[in-house]
């Protein structure tokens, strides 16, 4: 078996390249470590049969990169980490939306609309708290709660705000002569200093203290732990206030619901954000990656005939690794579209 392995991941830390090296090496398989930023980045694919890229998440790059050149991998026969619908989904809270809706998957009562009357007259009549959060970022960046009216009004009027008379002096006085010299850095920074859409992304609040991160890595294999709001904060996300879990306390049901939407979807790894609402279990947010770190190698659980049991500590690459593996043994056909 031939693994091969983005020299990107070298640069992240912690150090995704090595982990995934440790594995490979682990399980007897051969490393490649391919240089994927080069032109010639498809003959160094030759023989390969599995890719593994983890992307740096806030790096619209590498972001724009792996979006390029993955679904070509995979029409070249290579089974990758991630596939492409986990990788059209990944740190995209709206695709996420859109994709469990459009599959009757369980989520707290969310709006998105990237129109401005549409979503004024949302935040009309919604009901308070309520949460909005950009479309991208993790560890509860870009979320926030809004207790009255008023505050989720102001915040669409900023989002929703047209040129100023500085804004149009700047594009017709400074922009567009230079760029019709053909002034090729400033027509790069142009093209794309706008490139964020507007849109309203509303959220139903949720009262809890914490939430339960469920990571799926295979077809029967899961990592549970509760993660507690922060200090005088709503958050759980990015609070590093863990809970391991007992086999009694495991939310089983929680746990099936992130099995058989990853089984049935073709997720090989998925981190869910799982949350005890009104109505029942609903997951908050989705994520192909997540951190590296000893608390989803000691937290694990199988699910069996009878139920669950306790599971050994596993290296996260070799969970990948194994997951992927699996994937390819079977010759499952995953959707490729999103909403298929």
């Amino acid at each position: 078996m031939i693994v091969g392995l983005s020299a990107w991941m070298g640069n992240s830390r912690p150090n995704w390249l090595e982990e995934f090296k440790r594995a490979c090496s682990q399980l007897g398989w051969e490393a490649r470590v391919v240089e994927i930023g080069r032109d010639d980045w498809e003959r160094s694919l030759t023989g390969v049969d599995m890719f593994v890229w983890r992307p740096a998440m806030g790096d619209p790059s590498e972001m724009a990169e792996i979006r390029t050149k993955l679904p070509l991998m995979e029409a070249m026969g290579i089974a990758c980490f991630p596939n492409s619908l986990m990788l059209w989904l990944y740190d995209d809270k709206i695709r996420e939306t859109f994709f469990l809706r459009r599959h009757g998957h369980p989520m707290p009562g969310t709006f998105v609309s990237f129109d401005e009357p549409a979503a004024r007259a949302y935040a009309e009549q919604a009901t308070y708290p309520l949460i909005a959060k950009t479309h991208a970022g993790a560890s509860a960046s870009g979320v926030v709660k809004l207790d009255r009216k008023e505050e989720a009004l102001k915040l669409l009027k900023g989002v929703f705000r047209e040129q100023s008379i500085l804004d149009k002096a700047l594009v017709k006085y400074w922009f567009q002569p230079r760029l019709a010299k053909g002034n090729f850095l400033l027509e790069r920074y142009f093209r794309f200093r706008d490139y964020c859409p507007r849109y309203a992304y509303f959220q139903e609040f949720i009262t809890t203290d914490a939430d339960w991160r469920i990571t799926t890595m295979g077809r029967d294999l899961v990592s549970v732990f509760v993660r507690r709001n922060r200090a005088h904060d709503f958050r759980a996300s990015g609070s590093g206030i863990w809970e391991k879990l007992e086999l009694a306390d495991l939310p089983a049901e929680a746990c099936d619901l992130a099995l058989e939407i990853s089984n049935r979807h073709g997720f090989t790894a998925m981190a869910y954000d799982f949350m005890k609402g009104p109505r029942g279990w609903v997951i908050g947010e989705i994520s192909m990656t997540f951190i590296l770190n000893d608390v989803y190698t000691t937290t694990l659980f199988r699910k069996t005939a009878s139920g669950y049991e306790k599971a050994a500590p596993i290296p996260i690459g070799v969970m990948h690794l194994n997951a992927l593996k699996d994937a390819m043994d079977r010759a499952v056909q995953f959707p490729r579209w999103p909403m298929s």
